[in-house]
């Protein structure tokens, strides 16, 4: 049996998805493809646009054959972590050959080559990472100046690639499943397809390019289903129907919650929450009683060495309760991923479910109120961790929409 696995988001799925699903199958011949995919909320700090069942049902129509959540906390975490949570995943499943990812580079020698640097940080590279630093640049730009300037970062490669080498989101987290992969001294073999199509942060649709992910929630934010005519082209002809039924949310949707959690919290103080630095709490602490959508926030706290992400990161964990200390426990204890859950399969992907729970390191849970039984009580909290955080995205969806959200617990597989 011969298995490839894919970590992605599919926030939300797109024809550059799909046909990085195909390549992946082609250049591995795997008999199966296991994507893991974040839940509820993703690697920028914000809720999934659509939710996890349908994004499901996306990614198995696009030619996954299983689909496993990413654990929260880590699919809503920094790169590295990100990266770790589905890699260790993958390699405790016991049946996952390859890992297939799309880089911009394209070039597996050259990103192994930085991996390798980031994972042995030689003595010339820390010394141009302190300059960076010093200078007062974020930590991913100080990484992205030092990898350059120790002169390794992209040895036998062309110089093009090096220079841009971890300026570039996929690149970026190519290079961490890589240290993933060599931390835990895996077999899995990694592959990378070179992406195609507008880059992560264009927000334009053009035909016979394939669109970036961005660039589709901006046209579901302004212009809601009426929009999506448009992306004929640009989502998988059949799962367009699927995008008809979605319940869409954006970060704004959170900005009276994340008020409420700023202002009720501030007492016991912001530095004990996931991705708050001194410096981050005590600017949150003095704009406390400034409001405005959730952009707002994040624009009020940002400095040229705190991203986007990391500060959106940061309120998110705010908001659903996401402390340092858990954060790190879970981390450093090895509990990154800790479980598989199953979000959805095909019928044809039976053997591999089968395969999965005769080698597997980790529990596989079809139900989730099983998971008290199967887990860990360390396992279990972090487990109802994103219970919780699904029951606060589902309320939110039921406040903006209407109905009833629906408890974790009773939640179906998706089967087809």
């Amino acid at each position: 049996m011969n298995v490839t696995g894919i970590i992605a988001e599919y926030n939300p799925l797109h024809c550059g998805h799909r046909h990085h699903l195909t390549l992946s199958r082609e250049r591995t011949g795997a008999d199966y493809l296991i994507a893991v995919m974040s839940g509820d909320y993703v690697q920028r700090g914000e809720a999934a646009v659509a939710d996890k069942y349908l994004r499901t049902r996306m990614a198995l129509l696009a030619g996954a054959d299983l689909v496993l959540e990413l654990p929260f906390p880590f699919c809503c975490s920094s790169a590295e972590d990100f990266a770790s949570c589905g890699v260790s995943l993958l390699d405790q499943l016991g049946v996952v050959n390859a890992l297939s990812f799309g880089s911009e580079a394209g070039d597996a020698q050259a990103l192994m080559a930085a991996a390798k640097l980031l994972s042995q940080e030689p003595e010339e590279y820390q010394t141009a990472l302190k300059d960076a630093l010093s200078r007062g640049m974020s930590f991913a730009a100080a990484r992205q100046a030092a990898l350059k300037g120790s002169g390794q970062a992209a040895e036998n490669s062309p110089k093009e690639t090096a220079d841009a080498l971890l300026s570039s989101p996929n690149n970026i987290l190519g290079v961490e499943y890589l240290r993933a992969l060599l931390r835990l001294k895996s077999s899995i073999r990694p592959v990378t397809i070179r992406r195609e199509g507008d880059g992560y942060h264009e927000t334009g649709v053009r035909d016979g390019v394939f669109a970036s992910a961005t660039a589709l929630r901006r046209v579901l934010r302004e212009d809601g289903k009426h929009g999506l005519s448009s992306l004929t082209g640009q989502v998988p002809e059949d799962c367009l129907p699927l995008l008809m039924e979605g319940r869409f949310l954006f970060p704004e949707d959170f900005s009276r919650i994340l008020d409420y959690a700023i202002l009720t919290k501030e007492r016991d103080g912001f530095l004990q929450y996931a991705g708050f630095s001194r410096e981050l709490a005590g600017r949150l602490a003095a704009r406390a009683l400034e409001t405005g959508s959730w952009q707002d926030r994040v624009l009020q706290l940002k400095t040229k060495n705190y991203t986007y992400a990391r500060i959106s990161r940061a309120l998110l964990s705010l908001v659903l309760d996401v402390r340092a200390e858990e954060l790190s426990r879970w981390r450093d204890g090895g509990m990154s991923a800790p479980y598989a859950r199953i979000l959805g399969f095909k019928r044809s992907a039976i053997p591999l479910l089968s395969a999965i729970k005769a080698h597997s390191a980790i529990p596989l849970i079809s139900k989730p109120a099983d998971a008290g039984r199967l887990l860990s009580p360390e396992a279990f909290s972090m487990f109802e961790t994103g219970v919780t955080a699904a029951h606060v995205r589902g309320a939110v969806e039921a406040g903006k929409y209407g109905g009833t959200a629906v408890h974790e617990y009773q939640r179906q597989i998706v089967v087809m």
